[in-house]
């Protein structure tokens, strides 16, 4: 399901496509990476935690194809992994998971 919010309808899971939306629409599918890089890959994707365009995100899988705009997004979601999530570990409560490593300073409020 897409989160909107009235002031920010161009975010869905942290991650701001912008007028990334409509030229996804505008491409034809199936469609290959490569093709789809060649008409937006210096396309810029806002992340909490910074920006890539859709060349530095998608351009790892050059031989995937893509069936639709969403088919598109959610290698978009997959791929940018942590960048888009914010703050890391947010919930201090939680124990690491069972082999996870934590770098970070445990926070209590």
């Amino acid at each position: 399901m897409r989160e909107t919010h009235t002031h920010d309808v161009d975010r869905e899971l942290g991650i701001e496509f912008g007028d990334l939306e409509s030229k996804l629409e505008a491409q034809e599918y199936p469609t290959t990476c490569e093709d789809l890089l060649e008409e937006c890959g210096d396309h810029v994707v806002e992340l909490p935690n910074g920006s890539a365009t859709v060349g530095e995100v998608l351009g790892v899988l050059p031989t995937v194809t893509y069936e639709s705009p969403a088919d598109v997004r959610q290698g978009v979601f997959t791929m940018v992994g942590s960048r888009a999530i914010g703050r890391r570990y947010y919930s201090d409560r939680t124990p690491p998971a069972l082999g996870e490593r934590r770098e970070d300073d445990q926070l209590s409020f």
